[in-house]
């Protein structure tokens, strides 16, 4: 059966990004979010611009009359990096119909979108339903004394195994894995902390990344990366069986000690909504939100 196009008599049009475009692209990008790691226009611009052509292909541009009001990347079957401009922000929902119009003659049936929550309105009025969101939380850096008895060392890389099954365990059952994060056969993960030390997620910082140790037994883990211009914790885990004892308050100290030394005035990470010990640790540790939630929702087919 023919279906007419939801956003067929929506005066915009969704165009793929040319080179040229690229700037006016992401300036409108940064312009509606409120949720990046940096506002910083030459960091989304050249990263961009290192992407394979394949993956530069993903990015839509949302146009009114030839001028960028929008962004979209487009996968398969998923909505990401949307963006309006500020002036434009009520033409989100017209925005969103031709980006599930392109997806859908594609053969999507489900789409999953992430998004920040300026934007759920639109998306919501369309039949998405959140999931899951994370929110961003910085603090400043300062200099204290981590707890005496607590054994910290820096991780080697020969440690990749180690540490892999360390973050398996401390995964294990954790209310994250029902969305889908931090989950996967041993085989991946030991990819995910092998590229933690090459640099996948920002430079590796070995010297503020931190392991707790017992013996020879890992019972706790910070790894740093220098990721978009700040420092990120990547990862900060500790030993089920060694939770409630201060280990994840004194890895952060460590952490945050070692940054200070290096005059890296703040430190960023990323939590999800609802793991309420880590959150209120976290602010226990000047640690707060910056910008708004980004939400991962799906519309089913």
């Amino acid at each position: 059966m023919f279906r007419e196009p939801l956003a067929g008599a929506v005066p915009l049009s969704l165009e793929p990004l040319q080179t040229t475009d690229a700037h006016a692209y992401w300036q409108t990008f940064v312009s509606g979010r409120t949720d990046l790691p940096t506002s910083d226009l030459k960091v989304h611009l050249d990263r961009y611009l290192a992407l394979p052509p394949e993956e530069q292909r993903s990015h839509f541009s949302v146009k009114r009359d030839g001028r960028i009001i929008g962004t979209v990347r487009l996968g398969p079957a998923e909505i990401s990096g949307f963006s309006m401009d500020p002036t434009s922000r009520e033409e989100a929902a017209a925005a969103l119909l031709k980006s599930m119009d392109l997806l859908r003659a594609g053969g999507a049936t489900s789409i999953t979108a992430h998004f920040e929550d300026i934007y759920e309105s639109a998306f919501s009025s369309l039949g998405f339903q959140r999931v899951f969101a994370r929110m961003r939380m910085e603090a400043p850096t300062k200099r204290t004394v981590v707890p005496a008895g607590v054994v910290l060392q820096p991780p080697e890389e020969d440690e990749v195994l180690g540490l892999t099954k360390f973050l398996m365990d401390v995964y294990e059952g954790h209310m994250e894995q029902q969305y889908g994060i931090h989950t996967g056969p041993e085989e991946e993960w030991r990819g995910y902390v092998a590229g933690l030390f090459k640099g996948d997620s920002g430079q590796f910082m070995p010297d503020a990344s931190q392991v707790a140790l017992e013996g020879d037994r890992i019972v706790g883990a910070i790894l740093i990366t220098h990721w978009m211009g700040m420092p990120l914790v990547a990862e900060l885990g500790v030993a089920k069986d060694r939770r409630g004892r201060g280990f994840g308050r004194a890895l952060l100290q460590a952490a945050m000690t070692r940054l200070a030394g290096r005059d890296e005035s703040r430190l960023a990470l990323y939590v999800t909504v609802g793991n309420d010990p880590a959150i209120v640790l976290y602010r226990s540790m000047d640690f707060i939100q910056i910008g708004g939630q980004s939400v991962t929702a799906r519309l089913a087919g």
